[in-house]
Formats: C-alpha cells, sequence, structure tokens
C-alpha cells in the first residue's frame, strides 16, 4: 500500500503539518534535527509529496519539468517552442531535462532528477517509458503527460500527441490517389509510434486491394544517415513511391537518390511525416503530412495543468513537389 503523509508524521513522531513543511522546503519552520527525521522516514517509507489540483491552481509551485527523449528527428524543437509559449501564458517556469536516445537508464535518471525536485508536473516528450518507469512516475503524486506519443502502455488520460494511424492513412491514401501501387514505408521503429503509422499505412493499401511485400517496409531510427542507408532497399525494391518516417528519413534519400542519378520525384515520389522547415530546403521540397508541433507543445501544457483528457493535435498533407501522379 502506498505510503500517506500520516505514515510519515507518525514514523518521524511529528505532525502531519510538519512534514508538509519540511518536505515542501519551508525554511524557517522547523529544526533541521526535525528535517532530517522527516526526510529519513519519507525516504524509507517510499514517500513522495503529492500535489493537489487545488495546490497547482494556487500555484505553490509553478515549476513543470520537461523531460526530452532525444530523438534523431528535428521536430521536438517546435515542441519546446510550443511548451515555452504556454509557460509564458501561464506564467509558469520551466527545467529541461535530456533521457538520451531511447537509453532507460537515462529516462529513468531524468524522472527521478525531476522528483528531486519541487515540481508542479512532469512533461515527457518522445520518451517511451516501460513498467517500472511508468510505476515511478504513478506512484509520485504528481500530474504528467505525454507528448507526441501514447499507446496502451501509457495509460489513457494522459497524452497530448498527432494520431499516427490518421497518419499513416493520410499519407498512404495521398499516394494511392496519385496512382502509386508499389508504395514503401520507411525509417519507422518498432515502438508504438512506428506500429500505429503502420497499421494505418496497412489499411489504406489493404483497402486499396494492394498486396504490400515484407520489404515495403523498413524500419529504421528517423536519421538523415538511415534515410541514406535505406536507399538501396528502395531502389531494389522498384517503388515508385515511399512515405518516410521524418523529414531528416526523407532528406537522407533524396541525397542518395540524386547521387544515384535519379530523377525526382519522376523516378520516386517522396513524402514525409512531419512537416518541419526541412521540406522547405529540399530539392525537390517535400510534400508532407505536416504535424502541428508547436501547437502540441502549448497544447500539452494547458492540458496537464487543467487535468485535461488526452488530445489528438491535427494533421494535414501540405503538397510541395516531391510526389507526382503515375
Amino acid at each position: 500500500m502506498k505510503a500517506t503523509i500520516k505514515d510519515v508524521a507518525k514514523a518521524a513522531n511529528v505532525s502531519t503539518a510538519t512534514v508538509s513543511r519540511v518536505l515542501a522546503n519551508k525554511k524557517g519552520t522547523y529544526r533541521e534535527k526535525t528535517a532530517r527525521a522527516v526526510r529519513q522516514a519519507a525516504e524509507r517509507l517510499g514517500y513522495r509529496r503529492n500535489i493537489s489540483a487545488a495546490q497547482l491552481a494556487a500555484q505553490e509551485t509553478t515549476t513543470i519539468a520537461v523531460i526530452i527523449n532525444d530523438t534523431k528527428t528535428n521536430f521536438w524543437q517546435e515542441v519546446l517552442d510550443g511548451i515555452q509559449d504556454a509557460m509564458d501564458d501561464y506564467q509558469r517556469d520551466s527545467i529541461i531535462l535530456y533521457a538520451g536516445n531511447n537509453d532507460p537508464a537515462k529516462l529513468t535518471a531524468a524522472i527521478n532528477a525531476a522528483l528531486a525536485r519541487q515540481v508542479a508536473g512532469i512533461l515527457l516528450v518522445a520518451a517511451k517509458v516501460n513498467d517500472e518507469q511508468l510505476t515511478l512516475l504513478d506512484q509520485c503524486g504528481l500530474p504528467y503527460r505525454f507528448v507526441s506519443i501514447y499507446g496502451e502502455e501509457n495509460q489513457p488520460g494522459r497524452f497530448t500527441s498527432s494520431n499516427n494511424i490518421e497518419i499513416g492513412q493520410l499519407a498512404t491514401r495521398y499516394l494511392v490517389d496519385h496512382g502509386h501501387q508499389r508504395i514503401g514505408l520507411v525509417g519507422i521503429d518498432k515502438s508504438t509510434t512506428g506500429q500505429q503509422r503502420l497499421l494505418g499505412y496497412q489499411k489504406v493499401m489493404s483497402a486499396a486491394n494492394l498486396v504490400v511485400e515484407p520489404d515495403w517496409v523498413q524500419y529504421g531510427d528517423y536519421s538523415f544517415l538511415n534515410g541514406q542507408q535505406l536507399f538501396p532497399a528502395i531502389r531494389r525494391l522498384q517503388l515508385t513511391a515511399v512515405i518516410t518516417a521524418s523529414d531528416m528519413t526523407a532528406a537522407g534519400i533524396i541525397k542518395a537518390a540524386r547521387q544515384a542519378g535519379m530523377n525526382l520525384p519522376t523516378d520516386l515520389s517522396v513524402i514525409s511525416i512531419d512537416g518541419t522547415f526541412v521540406c522547405d530546403i529540399t530539392a525537390p521540397q517535400l510534400t508532407s503530412v505536416s504535424q502541428n508541433f508547436r501547437l502540441m507543445g502549448q497544447q500539452s501544457v494547458a492540458d496537464l495543468l487543467n487535468n485535461a483528457a488526452s488530445s489528438f493535435v491535427p494533421v494535414k498533407i501540405v503538397e510541395r513537389e516531391s510526389v507526382v501522379s503515375r
């Protein structure tokens, strides 16, 4: 059973009010000897201070921890910009903690670092948690929210993201509507996000009575380098169009294709997922399924503070130059 403030007070032989003052670091309201006893009892019992919605509204604590999974693509800077917009609007502060790139040890360390501070809540940007980490978050007594990622392991009601199944469907339908049949999905990983996009792709291909060869789905890590590495398989498979897991992956494919002497988009059409500035600096410019990352960041803060239900941020196709009709 989860320890309560009463359990800590009893173990330290003090009142619950004293425990509250010590754990809130209200210096000058307790003796240091008392503080040591309270903190030792809290540590021994595994108790962490609970910040209620009422305390959030009263702005007792104004700092929000933002934990970032350092992915190999470039979308999260726009998410951070949106988060900062909302922090300014709500008069909140933030601390940013990096969790490596899908590194469980670093993510656990980042969560613990956030919990060691006096924060009002936690935003986890593109962070893939395991069961142990999710338990840690559930037991900490703080509101938390996943940003740009969702799935069963992340508990319904605690995410702000784009709908990845919809993203896969939009991209695939766009290519099918332009007459393509040999369509690849390249650069996705095997995480929840990648599998959701794969499901959207498969749904549309099946509805169009198009058979998907196993090799048409090429896994990767969303990076520019990975796009270059995947190009030989794309060429060997004689795909006429590809959906790329990120703008950076698309940029890597375009570079490799041009070095191989291909004429884009005539020889190969490309539609990317994300819609960042990269789409405007490639040649040809990239048609994309664009996510509103800035809005996602803004909305994640509002959703966290208002204890709102999970929400999807709208996505849309932005047509540029990288897709032709067959």
